[in-house]
């Protein structure tokens, strides 16, 4: 698909930046000191929620506040800073990002008013009235304006995450014993994976400078098995063509993205000597973004999308294991919404009164999700009188577990039949 002029120039002007960067030889890729703030919007982190820039926006926003010293993870649109009552300061540069739409909204016109509206449908699962979209043959895509929180007035500081070593630890120790692709501990010098035999081959962890550079080596062969064809049939993979060559540089940079990507969420700091042991693939890199800039573009894509199968399949599957005679997948980011929870004393709503009692149960529960959770929850919400509705909202939005809509229907019917009788 053609894309419009003004986003290709877009494009191609961070390809060149990136690969000004490589050539200067300070990388991106392994500036502790930036991609450890992972990229997120300030009006949701105001709002006490996260939303972070994914893909290549992660890349473009990380390059760009180390290009103009930003010390601030937070971005936001103009609208979206007014919204804020805040202001951003005059003569401030904003940075381009990408949105792709893939569905629009339906909209027909109102008989009443001749003038065309949103068309709602019912949802089923929640009983309430939805925006109504219909999926597009060809996604649009958008450019969007965003500026970062330095140079935003009128809002509060940023209070930096804070991600435990200790935390870092156990997922990336997750992330190894959980490995599908088997690991042997067996190397002098060399760090590889061998699709042929779907084995990962690494130096010993007693013979790395840092723990870190441990984990990033490790990630870093990781995501290259997740290319398999079992897996997520991996292009760059499954027909990689040989050290120094195009395809092989392009698998590469899917790897080292997916390995940055990681380092990001739980808080891996890489240094100078893993940059060290990469070198050699960075010409190969230049050569393969010079010769097509939307490279990188597909690159961070499909970068994402290992990094979600390792946290699906490895780093979230000790949680999943515990469970007995379940067979309903744990969603990782849902537990942490509920461990996180900070409950409200006044006014409190169907869902926050959810999140209260799960986090509850998984502390009486050492941790672990159980599907009967939901019921005991949902008991007790029928007994203070919540609506049916409300209660399928809570249970959609943050159980950890899929609920199949029959069981979902049978478990609300008691407080249905309350909801009716009032």
């Amino acid at each position: 698909m053609a894309l419009p002029e003004k986003i290709q120039q877009q494009r191609n002007e961070l390809v060149q930046q990136v690969i000004k960067d490589i050539q200067s030889g300070k990388p991106f890729f392994w500036d502790s000191g930036y991609i450890s703030k992972r990229p997120r919007n300030l009006l949701k982190s105001l709002q006490g929620k996260d939303q972070y820039y994914n893909g290549i926006n992660n890349i473009r926003l990380i390059l760009a506040a180390k290009h103009f010293g930003f010390e601030d993870s937070r971005w936001t649109t103009f609208k979206q800073a007014q919204e804020l009552g805040a202001k951003i300061q005059k003569g401030a540069k904003g940075i381009h990002i990408e949105y792709w739409q893939y569905a629009k909204p339906i909209m027909e016109i109102n008989p009443n008013t001749k003038k065309k509206e949103q068309v709602y449908v019912i949802d089923e699962e929640t009983g309430k009235k939805v925006p109504a979209y219909v999926k597009l043959d060809y996604p649009i895509v958008k450019n969007y304006v965003v500026f970062n929180a330095s140079q935003v007035e009128g809002i509060e500081k940023e209070i930096p995450l804070k991600i435990h070593h200790e935390d870092t630890i156990k997922s990336m120790e997750d992330m190894i014993q959980h490995s599908e692709a088997k690991i042997y501990y067996d190397q002098d010098s060399k760090n590889y994976y061998s699709p042929s035999n779907d084995e990962i081959h690494v130096v010993s962890k007693e013979r790395f400078k840092t723990l870190n550079n441990f984990y990033a080596t490790v990630a870093h062969e990781i995501a290259h098995s997740t290319g398999a064809k079992n897996r997520l049939n991996r292009k760059t993979l499954i027909e990689n063509d040989g050290f120094g060559n195009t395809i092989y540089a392009k698998e590469e940079l899917r790897a080292e993205l997916t390995s940055m990507f990681l380092a990001q969420k739980y808080n891996i700091n890489f240094d100078k000597n893993h940059y060290e042991n990469h070198v050699a693939y960075l010409q190969s890199w230049i050569k393969a973004l010079q010769d097509d800039p939307n490279e990188l573009f597909r690159a961070a894509s499909e970068a994402e999308k290992a990094m979600q199968y390792i946290e699906t399949n490895m780093i979230g599957l000790k949680q999943e294991q515990t469970l007995s005679n379940n067979e309903n997948k744990i969603d990782t980011n849902k537990l942490t919404i509920i461990k996180n929870f900070k409950p409200k004393q006044n006014g409190i709503s169907t869902t926050q009164l959810y999140l209260k009692m799960a986090q509850n149960l998984l502390k009486e529960h050492d941790d672990i999700w159980q599907q009967d959770f939901n019921k005991k929850i949902v008991s007790e919400l029928q007994n203070k009188g919540k609506n049916v509705f409300d209660i399928k909202q809570a249970i959609i939005k943050y159980s950890p577990v899929n609920m199949p809509t029959e069981e979902l229907k049978n478990i609300t019917k008691l407080s249905q039949n309350k909801s009716l009788s009032r």
